[in-house]
C-alpha cells in the first residue's frame, strides 16, 4: 500500500513537471530553435536516448526538469560571434517571451483540461433538496421563524428544486426581503409563509442568512487507512448514534468529532438495516478558518455526500474555466494575505506537505487526486510567474528590462542575479523542510 502511495506521489508530481517542460520544449520547436535536452530531473542522467538533435533524459535528481535550447548563454563579453537563428538568444525578444512564458501557461492550460474531465466523469455537485438544516440564532433566517427540517417551495412566488436554487434567488433581493413558502418538517400538510431578510457579508460579499441546507448522517466518501475505513465504516451508512446521542445531520456529526481529538467513540451505524458499531478514536486534522487560518480538530477520514448533476462537454469546459479562474483568484488572495500579515504562515507548508497532500489526495480516491493535480497546477503557473530568479517570471523581467534598456545584462550581471535567486530559494526550501519536519515529525 505505501509503494502505491509513493508511485501515486511520483505519477502526479511527475505529471505536472512534464507538462510544464513540454510547454517550453514545444514552444522552443514550434520558433525554430533547436532543443538539445529535455531532462526530466536534474543531475546526472541515468535514462536517456537520443532522436534528432534532442537528447531526452530522466535524471537522478527528481524534483523538478529542464529544457536545454541552443545558444542559451550569453556570449562572453567582447565575443562578437553572431548567433544562430536556430538558437534561443538568436530569436526576437518576443519570441523569446513566449518561449519562457509557455511552459507555466501549459501548466494552466492543464489545470482546465483535468478540471473538464473531472467535470465529464463525475457531474458537478450539488448541495442537494431545499431542506433547511441547521438555523442560527438571532440569524435572519430565525427572525424569519424558519424551523430545521422545513423544507422550502417557493422563494418570492418561483417554485425551487433544490438549495442553489434558494441561494439563487435570495441573491436577487439582497439587502432587502423574499417571501418563502415552507413546508414545516417537510409535511406538505402544514405550510407556513415567512418572509426573509436579506443582507449580504461586507467581507466576503457572500449572503448571510443564518442557515445551511439539511445533510443526512449519510457517510460519502471514506479516506483508505483512516479511523473510519480501519472501523468497517464504508460509503452509503447512516451514522445512526455516536456514544449514544443520536446524530440526524451532517454537522451534528462533523461537530462532535472535531471536537472529540484523540478520544474513544463508539459510533453506531446501519447499512442495508444491518446495524453495526464500533470503537474510532478520531485522528488529528487541520479544519480552515476562513481562508486566513487553521485550527486542529479530530477527523476520523469521511466525507460528506454529495449529490451530483451530469454535464454536457461545453457546459463541462465553460464550468472548469469558471471554476480555475474562481482558484486563481483565491490563490492570488492567499498569496497577498500571507504578505501583509493577514494569514496566517501555518497555512504555507513545503515539499513535506505536498508530498503528504498528495499522498492522502490518492488515499481519497481518483476524483481527489485529479483534483489535486488541478490545483498543483494551477499553483505551479503562479509560482513560475513570480518576477523572481531562476524562475520563468524571473527570466520574463529580465527580457522586459533588455527591452527597455535595449541591451540585456553583462555575464557577470547575470551571474548574480541568479545566484541571489539560487541563495534566497535555497533558503526557502530550507526553512520549509525543517519547519515541515518539525509539523510532521
Amino acid at each position: 500500500m505505501i509503494r502505491f502511495y509513493l508511485y501515486a506521489i511520483v505519477f502526479n508530481l511527475g505529471i505536472l513537471i512534464f507538462v510544464h517542460e513540454l510547454g517550453h520544449y514545444l514552444a522552443a520547436r514550434a520558433s525554430g530553435v533547436t532543443v538539445e535536452r529535455f531532462s526530466m530531473g536534474f543531475g546526472p542522467r541515468i535514462l536517456k536516448f537520443t532522436r534528432g538533435a534532442t537528447e531526452y533524459a530522466i535524471s537522478a535528481i527528481p524534483f523538478g526538469g529542464y529544457v536545454k535550447m541552443a545558444g542559451m548563454e550569453q556570449p562572453a563579453e567582447g565575443d562578437a560571434t553572431e548567433l544562430s537563428p536556430d538558437t534561443f538568444l538568436g530569436k526576437r525578444i518576443g519570441i523569446r517571451a513566449v518561449i519562457v512564458a509557455a511552459g507555466p501557461i501549459t501548466n494552466l492550460v492543464w489545470a482546465v483540461l483535468v478540471a473538464t474531465g473531472l467535470l465529464l466523469v463525475t457531474g458537478i455537485q450539488t448541495l442537494g433538496e431545499p431542506v433547511v438544516g441547521e438555523v442560527e440564532e438571532d440569524s435572519p433566517a430565525a427572525v424569519a421563524g424558519l424551523l430545521p427540517r422545513d423544507r422550502i417551495l417557493s422563494v418570492g412566488g418561483t417554485d425551487v428544486g433544490s438549495w442553489e436554487d434558494v441561494v439563487t434567488l435570495a441573491a436577487l433581493d439582497e439587502d432587502g426581503s423574499v417571501d418563502l413558502v415552507v413546508s414545516r418538517g417537510g409535511d406538505p400538510g402544514v405550510v407556513a409563509e415567512v418572509t426573509l431578510v436579506v443582507i449580504g457579508n461586507e467581507e466576503t460579499g457572500e449572503l448571510d442568512l443564518g442557515l445551511t441546507a439539511y445533510v443526512p448522517s449519510v457517510v460519502g466518501d471514506v479516506l483508505s487507512g483512516g479511523p473510519a475505513d480501519r472501523a468497517g465504516i464504508r460509503a452509503g451508512d447512516r451514522v445512526l448514534s455516536i456514544d449514544d446521542a443520536r446524530v440526524e445531520s451532517w454537522s451534528e456529526l462533523g461537530g462532535i468529532i472535531y471536537e472529540s481529538l484523540g478520544e474513544e467513540l463508539t459510533i453506531v451505524w446501519e447499512r442495508d438495516s444491518e446495524v453495526m458499531s464500533a470503537v474510532v478514536v478520531p485522528e488529528e486534522g487541520d479544519e480552515p478558518i476562513g481562508t486566513t487560518d487553521v485550527r486542529t480538530v479530530g477527523m476520523i477520514g469521511i466525507m460528506r455526500p454529495w449529490e451530483t448533476r451530469r454535464l454536457g462537454p461545453g457546459e463541462a469546459f465553460v464550468t472548469a474555466v469558471r471554476f480555475t479562474a474562481f482558484n486563481l483568484r483565491m490563490i492570488v488572495e492567499f498569496f497577498v494575505g500571507l504578505a501583509t500579515g493577514q494569514v496566517s504562515g501555518s497555512m504555507v507548508g513545503g515539499p513535506i506537505k505536498v508530498i503528504q497532500l498528495a499522498s492522502e489526495s490518492a488515499r481519497w480516491g481518483a476524483t481527489y487526486f485529479f483534483g489535486f493535480m488541478a490545483f498543483m497546477s494551477l499553483n505551479l503557473f503562479l509560482i513560475n510567474m513570480l518576477p523572481l530568479p531562476i524562475l520563468d517570471g524571473g527570466h520574463l523581467l529580465l527580457m522586459a528590462l533588455e527591452k527597455v534598456r535595449r541591451r540585456g545584462l553583462t555575464e557577470r550581471q547575470l551571474k548574480v542575479w541568479q545566484q541571489a535567486g539560487l541563495v534566497f530559494f535555497a533558503g526557502l526550501m530550507v526553512f520549509l523542510l525543517v519547519r515541515d519536519a518539525l509539523t510532521f515529525g
